[in-house]
C-alpha cells in the first residue's frame, strides 16, 4: 500500500464533509465565506499599518525589514509548539494506526502520509491566515512578481521544518518513554521551544523603531539590515530571500531560498530514517504504555464500594445541586488529566509574555502612529483575541472530553440546559478573572488612565462570557466524544467556526464600543456635550456591545443543549 493510497482516504474523507450531515453545502459555504472575510480583514489591515510604517522617513523601509523578520519568526515559533503537540497524537494514538500497522504497509509509505498528516493539521490555519500579511507588504511596497512567488513558496517550506524536527523529537522520545510521559514532555518541550524563540524575537528589540529617540542613527539602522541576530534560522533565510525581491541591501551569503528547501528536505529525509528505525518499538511500547497506566491505576489504588462513596459523600455535606457536583466532577477530572493541566504552564507563559511586551506598544503612541485612544481599543482587542484562543482551547473541547462516558450525565436527573450552564459557570468565571487582570494590567503599563481602564475591564468581562458561551455551545453542537485529545478536539468543523465567530463577535464588539468610548472620555475630560440624540445613539451602542457577547454566549448554549437532548451520544 502506498504513500498515495493512504492520502487519497484522507482527502476522501474531507471531501466527503460536504454531503455529510456535520457539515453540508451550506454550511461549507458560510465557512468558506467567513474565512474569506476573516483573511480580507487580516490583509487590509495589514496593508494599512504597513503602509504608515512605509510613510515613517528616513527608516521605514528599514522597519518594514525587521517587522518582516518579526512575523516570520512569531510564525516559525507557532508552527513549531503545534506540531510538537500534534506529532505524538498523530504518530501513536490516532484510531486508524491499529490497523494500518497490522496490514502490509511499507514504512516508507506510512511515514510519508502521517508526516503530511501532521504537517497539514498542524500547520494549514497559521500558514493560511499569515499569507495575506505578505501580500499586503508586497503592496505596500510595489513589489515584483518575484516577490510574491517566492512568499507562495517559501511559506509552505518553512511549515515543513517543524513538522520534521517534531516527528524526530516525538519517535525518539517514544522510544525510550512510555505514552503519558511522552506527552508531558512535549507539552514541556513546546514551552522551552517557545520561550527560546521568544527570546530570539526580543534580541531584534522591535521597540526600537517605533521610538523617536531611536531613529536618529540612520548608518546604524541600515547596517542592522544587513546582518540578522539569528542567521541560523530559517525564518532567516525566508526574510533574505524575500526582501533580495523587494528593496536588495547588503550582501547575502549564497542563496536563502535554497538553503530554504535544501534544509527541509534534509530534515525530511533524516525524520523518514529515524521512523524507520524506531517507529515499530516506539508504536509497540506507547500501546504498552496505555494499557499500564490503567492497569497501574487498578492495582496501586484500593477500589471502593459504592456505599462507601455514598457514606464519604454525606459525611462531607454533600455537594447539594447537581450542577454543582458535575463542576466538582469537571475540577477533579482537570486536575488529574496531565494534558490538560500540564498545557497550563503553556498558557501561563503566553500571557506572561503577553503583559511584559505589551508595554513596547506604548511606544507606538509616543511616535504619534498610535493615539492613546487607539491604544486603548488595540489592548481592547488583543485582550478579547486572547480570550478565544483560550476559550478554544479549555470551554469548546469541554462536553466532548466527556467521551463514550457521556452517557452517565444524559441519565442524570438533570436537565442538559442546566448541565451546561454550570459548566458555563465554572469556566467563565476563571476565564474572566484571568482576562480582566490581563486588559488591566496591560491598560495601566500603557497610561491610559482610570477611565479608560474601567471601560476596557466593563467591555472585555461580558465579552468573556459570551465568548466562552460561544465555545461551549459549538462544542455541545460539534462534539467529538472518540477524541481524547483536547488540542484535536477544536481542529474540526466547530472549531473553526468558532474561531471565525468569536473574531466577528469580537470585532463587532470593539466597534459598536468606540462611539460610547469616545464620548464618555470627552464628557469626563474635555467637558464636551454633544445633543442628545448623540447621546442617545451612543448609549444604545454601548448597550448592544455589552449585551450582544452574553445574548449570544446563552443563544448558543441552549441550542448546543437541544441538540444533545436530541441527538445524545451519538451527536
Amino acid at each position: 500500500m502506498s504513500a498515495r493510497v493512504l492520502l487519497r482516504a484522507k482527502w476522501r474523507t474531507l471531501a466527503n464533509l460536504r454531503r455529510s450531515a456535520q457539515m453540508g453545502p451550506t454550511r461549507l459555504a458560510v465557512l468558506v465565506v467567513m474565512g474569506l472575510l476573516v483573511w480580507l480583514g487580516i490583509g487590509a489591515t495589514s496593508l494599512w499599518f504597513l503602509g504608515k510604517v512605509v510613510a515613517i522617513e528616513p527608516i521605514g523601509v528599514v522597519m518594514l525589514r525587521k517587522l518582516v523578520e518579526l512575523v516570520l519568526l512569531f510564525v516559525l515559533s507557532i508552527l513549531t509548539v503545534s506540531n510538537l503537540i500534534a506529532a505524538f497524537s498523530t504518530f501513536f494514538l490516532a484510531d486508524d494506526l491499529p490497523a494500518l500497522v497490522a496490514r502490509p504497509v511499507t514504512a516508507n509509505a506510512l511515514f510519508t502520509a502521517r508526516w503530511a498528516e501532521n504537517g497539514l493539521y498542524a500547520s494549514w490555519m497559521t500558514v493560511g491566515f499569515t499569507a495575506p500579511f505578505f501580500l499586503a507588504v508586497g503592496m505596500a511596497m510595489d513589489a515584483p512578481l518575484a516577490y510574491h512567488l517566492r512568499w507562495l513558496l517559501a511559506l509552505p517550506v518553512l511549515a515543513t521544518i517543524p513538522t520534521s524536527l517534531a516527528v524526530i523529537v516525538a519517535l525518539l522520545l517514544g522510544r525510550v518513554l512510555s505514552a503519558r510521559r511522552t506527552r508531558q514532555l512535549l507539552v514541556l518541550l513546546a514551552t522551552m521551544v517557545f520561550t527560546v524563540l521568544f527570546v530570539l524575537f526580543r534580541q531584534l528589540e522591535p521597540e526600537r523603531f517605533v521610538d523617536p529617540d531611536q531613529r536618529a542613527p540612520l548608518l546604524e539602522a541600515l547596517g542592522q539590515v544587513q546582518s540578522s541576530p539569528t542567521p541560523w534560522l530559517p525564518s532567516a533565510w525566508v526574510a533574505d530571500s524575500l526582501w533580495g525581491a523587494l528593496a536588495p541591501v547588503g550582501e547575502v551569503v549564497g542563496h536563502p531560498l535554497l538553503r530554504l528547501v535544501t534544509g527541509a528536505l534534509a530534515l525530511f529525509f533524516v525524520a523518514g530514517w529515524v521512523f524507520r528505525g524506531t517507529y515499530r518499538t516506539a508504536f509497540s511500547r506507547a500501546q504498552e504504555g496505555q494499557g499500564r497506566q490503567a492497569g497501574d491505576r487498578e492495582h496501586t489504588r484500593p477500589r471502593r464500594t459504592l456505599e462507601a462513596i455514598t457514606a464519604a459523600l454525606v459525611a462531607r455535606g454533600g455537594h447539594g445541586h447537581p450542577a454543582r457536583a458535575l463542576a466538582a466532577k469537571d475540577r477533579r477530572v482537570f486536575l488529574r488529566d496531565t494534558t490538560q493541566w500540564t498545557q497550563m504552564l503553556l498558557l501561563v507563559a503566553l500571557v506572561a509574555i503577553y503583559v511584559v511586551n505589551f508595554s513596547y506598544v506604548r511606544s507606538a503612541g509616543d511616535s504619534g502612529i498610535i493615539s492613546a485612544n487607539g491604544l486603548h481599543f488595540i489592548n481592547l482587542s488583543l485582550g478579547g483575541f486572547v480570550a478565544v484562543a483560550i476559550c478554544v482551547r479549555f470551554a469548546f473541547p469541554a462536553i466532548s472530553l466527556e467521551g463514550r462516558a457521556f452517557w452517565i450525565v444524559l441519565r442524570a436527573p438533570l436537565p442538559m440546559l442546566e448541565v451546561l450552564r454550570g459548566k458555563w459557570r465554572s469556566l467563565a468565571v476563571p476565564l474572566c478573572g484571568l482576562i480582566g487582570l490581563l486588559v488591566t494590567i496591560t491598560s495601566v503599563w500603557l497610561g491610559s488612565g482610570w477611565l479608560l481602564t474601567a471601560i476596557a475591564l466593563g467591555t472585555v468581562v461580558p465579552l468573556t462570557v459570551g465568548l466562552t458561551g460561544l465555545a461551549l455551545g459549538l462544542g455541545a453542537r460539534f462534539p467529538r466524544f472518540h477524541i481524547d485529545n483536547a488540542a484535536k478536539i477544536a481542529t474540526g468543523l466547530g472549531g473553526v467556526l468558532y474561531m471565525f465567530g468569536g473574531l466577528a463577535l469580537l470585532l463587532a464588539v470593539v466597534i459598536l464600543a468606540v462611539a460610547p468610548t469616545l464620548g464618555v472620555v470627552q464628557w469626563v475630560e474635555h467637558h464636551y456635550r454633544p445633543s442628545l440624540g448623540w447621546v442617545a445613539l451612543q448609549g444604545v451602542a454601548g448597550v448592544i456591545a455589552v449585551g450582544l457577547p452574553l445574548l449570544v454566549g446563552r443563544i448558543a448554549v441552549r441550542r448546543g443543549a437541544r441538540h444533545l437532548e436530541q441527538h445524545g451520544i451519538n451527536a
